[in-house]
C-alpha cells in the first residue's frame, strides 16, 4: 500500500510541470522570428499579417525543433486571399511555397480558409496552405501571383 502511495505521488509531480513546458502555444497576429533575423524583413512580413483587412482566426507558434515554425490562419473571399498572396509575393528576399489540401471541417477540426506558416528551418520562405473545402473561397476567382523563375 505504502509502494502504491509513493509511486501515486511521484507520477503525479512528473505530470504537474508538463502543462508549464508546453512546445506549442497561441499567438495572436506575429511571428517569433530567430534571433539576428534581418529586422527590415520582419517589419514587412508584419506589415502583412497584421493588415486588419485580413481576417485573422487563430496563430500557433510551435518550439519544436528543428522547425520552430509559426501559423496563422485567416477566413476570407477570393478577392481578400488574393490581395494577401499579392502582398506576400511584394516582400523582397521572401519566397513563397504554396500547398493545396483538404481540410476539415468537423466537431474535431475546422481549418481556416488559409494559412501563412514561418519556419526557422527555412526562414527565406513563407509557405501558404490553402484549403479546398473552403467554405469562403470560390476557387475560380482565386489568381495565383506570378511566378518568376529564379536567376
Amino acid at each position: 500500500m505504502k509502494l502504491l502511495r509513493y509511486c501515486l505521488v511521484i507520477g503525479s509531480l512528473t505530470i504537474l510541470p508538463l502543462p508549464l513546458l508546453a512546445l506549442s502555444m497561441s499567438i495572436h497576429r506575429d511571428i517569433e522570428f530567430p534571433k539576428g533575423y534581418d529586422t527590415n524583413k520582419a517589419a514587412e512580413i508584419r506589415r502583412v499579417i497584421q493588415d486588419e483587412q485580413f481576417k485573422f482566426v487563430d496563430g500557433l507558434v510551435s518550439y519544436w525543433p528543428p522547425d520552430w515554425g509559426t501559423r496563422l490562419s485567416f477566413e476570407g473571399d477570393a478577392e481578400s486571399l488574393n490581395a494577401f498572396l499579392t502582398k506576400v509575393r511584394e516582400i523582397k528576399g521572401i519566397e513563397m511555397r504554396l500547398i493545396l489540401y483538404k481540410g476539415r471541417d468537423d466537431e474535431r477540426r475546422r481549418d481556416s480558409d488559409w494559412q501563412l506558416d514561418f519556419s526557422h528551418a527555412r526562414p527565406k520562405q513563407l509557405t501558404m496552405y490553402l484549403n479546398l473545402n473552403a467554405k469562403h473561397l470560390d476557387f475560380d476567382r482565386v489568381k495565383l501571383p506570378e511566378w518568376k523563375p529564379k536567376e
